[in-house]
């Protein structure tokens, strides 16, 4: 009997060690598995550089608000580095992400990036890269994606048009006068102009279109200054923000006076609502979120572009409910006809990029 007392507990001791070793092994399996499903496939991991610093309230930070979709939604490992504004530590800042093959994706933009990019992943070419507000043709690794800023830009002049010939906005002047704050006298920044200002002649062909660059996208006193004086001497009664963090001195301008602006990027009506009247949105977010998901899903084409418009869904106009509060129905009626036209091929922009 004790001989048999002794083998039943052998063979307990033996289950419960098995027992344990199948759980240490699951604990250790979850600890690696980042994605939290059932397939153990760990999550994607995604490198965000930043040609700059978030806080732009545009551009970067809309980037910044698709990726942390991403990470909610589609479960990515994101991290985002700020590469600041030395332009010279950019492509050293790019390829330390890249050379150490941490990351599936990369994710960058602008067109001051291109170069770096380009000559990067063709040296890389295990590495996968999604590009936004570029068009990179013939990188094998490399998807980018352009947005109609001319399009977008548009509307934006249609809109000022509208604005500086009303009778409506306490803020307007008699004089057919609106601004252009650009970063930098550069081709992309120079579409944005070229739309905006066949936008503004669709309207009313007498409108003058003043335009200043900051020569940067960071130093907003520069861009403030050059609002102040569109507004105090140039007759300016709106002008449009196309200066990324910089533009965000003109929108203070235009508040300070009690004139108007237009802004850029990202939804910037609420930083000043009834004088940010408008924003001319480039929807980054989505399409960043977009690329990741078909990524996931196997059918993100590398090697490819796109150009997003506002059929696409791409650009378009904060039409929130301070838009509805702030700017006259009259003018929020002939813009609704105006996008609907564009939307339909009855009006074509000529963009400078292509």
């Amino acid at each position: 009997m004790r001989a048999r007392f002794l083998k039943a507990a052998l063979l307990f001791l033996a289950a419960m060690l098995i027992l344990a070793g199948c759980a240490s092994g699951a604990k250790q399996q979850s600890s690696t598995d980042n994605s939290g499903g059932a397939s153990g496939k760990a999550a994607l991991k995604v490198a965000y550089y930043v040609n700059g610093t978030l806080g732009d309230k545009g551009f970067f930070d809309s980037a910044q608000a698709g990726l942390e979709k991403a990470k909610k939604d589609l479960g990515i490992d994101l991290k985002t580095v700020e590469g600041g504004t030395n332009q010279a530590d950019w492509a050293a800042g790019l390829e330390s992400l890249v050379s150490g093959g941490k990351y599936e994706v990369i994710v960058v933009g602008t067109s001051q990036m291109k170069e770096i990019a380009i000559d990067i992943a063709k040296r890389y070419p295990n590495q996968k890269f999604i590009y936004f507000d570029e068009m990179i043709k013939d990188v094998p690794n490399l998807y980018s994606m352009l947005y109609s800023q001319s399009e977008g830009s548009f509307l934006a002049g249609a809109f000022a048009a509208l604005v500086t010939t009303s009778t409506e906005l306490p803020g307007a002047n008699p004089d057919k006068v609106i601004g252009f704050v650009g970063g930098m006298d550069i081709p992309i920044i120079n579409d944005f102009k070229a739309g905006y200002e066949q936008g503004a002649q669709y309207v009313d062909k007498d409108v003058k279109v003043i335009a200043s660059y900051v020569g940067d996208f960071s130093n907003a006193p520069k861009a403030k200054e050059l609002g102040l004086a569109q507004y105090n001497t140039q007759n300016v009664d709106i002008s449009y923000n196309v200066a990324g963090g910089a533009g965000l001195g003109l929108l203070e301008a235009g508040k300070e006076v009690g004139k108007y602006s237009i802004g850029v990027d990202g939804n910037q009506n609420p930083l000043y609502p009834g004088s940010v009247l408008t924003s001319m949105m480039k929807n980054i977010d989505q399409s960043i979120y977009r690329a990741l998901e078909l990524h996931i899903q196997g059918k993100l084409a590398y090697g490819t572009n796109e150009v997003l418009g506002i059929k696409e869904g791409g650009v378009g106009l904060a039409e929130d409910d301070l838009y509805k509060q702030h700017v006259p129905k009259s003018i929020q009626d002939k813009m609704a006809e105006i996008s609907k036209k564009l939307s339909g091929g009855e009006i074509q922009v000529k963009s400078i990029m292509q």
